[in-house]
């Protein structure tokens, strides 16, 4: 067996081969030695005839440098280093160059989109878009009809570039197999699926009567949408329910609160807009709320006191779309909810909008709308840790106080709370095992072993309801000489938690770094545990109470005289004398 990288003098010198290790070609071996020889570690052939499919596989699995497939467009970041375009790779590294020897985190991806080519745009239901569910390096998504629906309310993915957030929200809306159950006491819609009847003006059929349904102000709904193809062109099926507010104000404030909550198997929106309105109304109705895949999704506002329409259509943020529906999947249900008594959110509110709150909204009105349109509950019941987190990625929260090293929060043994929104990346690097760069925001903390004693101590924050890392240091800011380190603790209950244990020193401080990953953050509860009994930090202490005082004197006296491997022994000469006499005297008082 004869290795490509002793087979000439050219592949000594530049790798095991001519061809890119990225690509099929003929001839054996790459240019890059590195990658050349983790392939050829896998399969020696790859080294002694051609570069083929095996050995392209074992590549993309185990080569991370510029211009490998396996890793990835360049605009989406990954846990690997390099991506995959060789071109935008060496532009990117060429700056940071972290990104070819570490991870292809977010700041290289962010440099990417900034300096490199963006690839043309795609169509939807193109099948080289890529799968709607992952995030790719190129516009749109294979499935057009989940596409669609996407880039209604987000068309930047349609537009630039399908990132996170459009999968995200393609996972939200795009799951059609799902099963559907109406709500018990729901009344169902009058039309028959397939029959258009109840449509007046938004998609009127041409055959009466055409009437909207009318519906009480407390309802709930089950209906169907459909499509169907009418001489080569699809007609798109929406529902129209009549609702009369002109009797709900009866605490004559001026205003009805209606909320309506809907759900469906294919997307699918709800709009409130004026008798009579037209398709054009539609996106910027009073009362918009999408919903897809059987999860409910909910919105409220503050109406006059007047009639309304409320229209059942396919699509999103109501713009329409023309998605193949059939009776099967095109099933709803909608609840209709007034009352009299309304507050407009999002005004006079007093809690902040990063903070926990039993109250509703919070005090900046502009971000306060902007989380309320996603989580209606912010502006009705309470400001939780949902609220709170979106605020802080909607709205950008400042920094906490203890977002460095230099300006730790001191806490105590016991339990602390605390808050990584608006947190930023510290160094040093995270040096637990598999992830190597705390990549997210961390905050710090300083806890110091209690006077008197020391012993073994557990630190956690299980229970953090996102991904968490932790590292615990000795020593000043500038030479930190890390003790403990954790990620992901299978002994916390959600494994993604972190927990150390710790032999404490007496009266030592420690520094205590909780991060997050990218794109993470939220509260967490930090747990300093004494898990050991607590020993005393001097040995004059010889009953352990964290006090040199008469007692312990009167222990050494009971053992004055000769007493080998006495406690009072300090000296351990095999005599409990006056040097140990002194001693204790000198030590008198709380243990240091």
């Amino acid at each position: 067996m004869m290795w490509c990288c002793i087979a000439s003098s050219h592949a000594q010198q530049t790798g095991c081969g001519l061809g890119p290790c990225g690509e099929i070609h003929s001839g054996p071996g790459c240019v890059d030695s590195g990658c050349c020889s983790e392939v050829c570690s896998f399969s020696p052939v790859c080294c002694e005839t051609n570069w083929d499919e095996t050995c392209l596989f074992y590549a993309n699995q185990t080569c991370q440098i510029c211009g490998i497939p396996g890793l990835g467009s360049c605009f989406i970041p990954h846990m690997k280093a390099s991506c995959a375009e060789s071109a935008c790779c060496g532009l990117v590294c060429a700056i940071d160059s972290f990104c070819c020897e570490s991870s292809w985190d977010t700041n290289c991806a962010w440099s990417a989109q900034e300096i490199c080519v963006l690839p043309p745009p795609k169509s939807c239901g193109d099948p080289t878009a890529g799968d709607c569910m992952q995030p790719h390096g190129n516009s749109s998504c294979a499935d057009a009809v989940c596409c669609q629906s996407v880039c209604a309310g987000s068309p930047s993915c349609c537009e630039v570039m399908w990132d996170d957030l459009c999968a995200f929200v393609a996972v939200q809306l795009c799951n059609s197999n799902c099963t559907l159950t109406c709500p018990a006491g729901a009344t169902n819609e009058s039309e028959t699926c397939s029959q258009r009847t109840n449509d007046p003006s938004i998609r009127p059929d041409s055959v009466g009567p055409n009437t909207p349904q009318s519906i009480a102000a407390q309802a709930t709904i089950c209906g169907k949408i459909f499509t169907t193809n009418s001489g080569g062109n699809v007609v798109v099926d929406v529902d129209v329910y009549s609702i009369d507010l002109r009797n709900a104000d009866t605490d004559h404030d001026g205003s009805v609160k209606v909320s309506i909550t809907l759900a469906a198997v294919r997307p699918v929106f709800a709009a409130l807009v004026p008798v009579n309105s037209t398709e054009t109304a539609l996106p910027g109705a009073q009362v918009l709320v999408n919903g897809a895949a059987c999860s409910a999704g909910r919105d409220w506002n503050c109406v006059a006191p007047a009639q309304y329409w409320i229209v059942i259509a396919p699509g999103a943020n109501g713009i329409i779309s023309s998605q193949t529906i059939d009776c099967a999947n095109g099933g709803y249900w909608m609840k209709v909810e007034t009352t009299a008594a309304c507050a407009l959110p999002c005004v006079n509110a007093t809690g902040g909008c990063f903070d926990v709150h039993g109250t509703p909204s919070c005090v900046d009105p502009s971000c306060c709308s902007l989380v309320c349109a996603y989580i209606a509950s912010c502006c009705e019941s309470a400001w939780d840790a949902n609220c709170a987190i979106l605020a802080a990625q909607d709205c950008g929260a400042p920094a906490p106080v203890n977002d460095s090293c230099a300006s730790p929060l001191d806490i105590s043994t016991g339990s602390t709370n605390i808050t990584l929104l608006g947190s930023t990346a510290g160094s040093p690097a995270f040096t637990c095992a598999a992830n190597s760069v705390v990549s997210g925001g961390d905050v710090w903390l300083r806890w110091t072993t209690p006077p008197g004693i020391h012993g073994d101590y557990q630190i956690d924050v299980c229970g953090a309801t996102f991904d968490t890392r932790m590292d615990v240091f000795t020593g000043p800011c500038s030479s930190l000489t890390l003790k403990q380190c954790s990620d992901n603790s299978v002994f916390c209950s959600s494994n993604y938690a972190s927990r150390v244990t710790l032999a404490a020193n007496c009266a030592t401080p420690y520094l205590i770094r909780v991060a997050s990953l990218t794109g993470q953050t939220g509260f967490a509860t930090v747990n300093v545990t004494l898990i050991s009994s607590a020993q005393s930090c001097c040995v004059e202490d010889l009953n352990q109470t964290g006090i040199v005082d008469a007692a312990d004197l009167g222990t050494l006296l009971g053992q004055f005289g000769v007493c080998p491997n006495c406690s009072a022994d300090f000296n351990a000469s095999g005599f409990v004398d006056s040097s140990d006499l002194g001693q204790m005297l000198a030590s008198f008082g709380t243990c240091p």
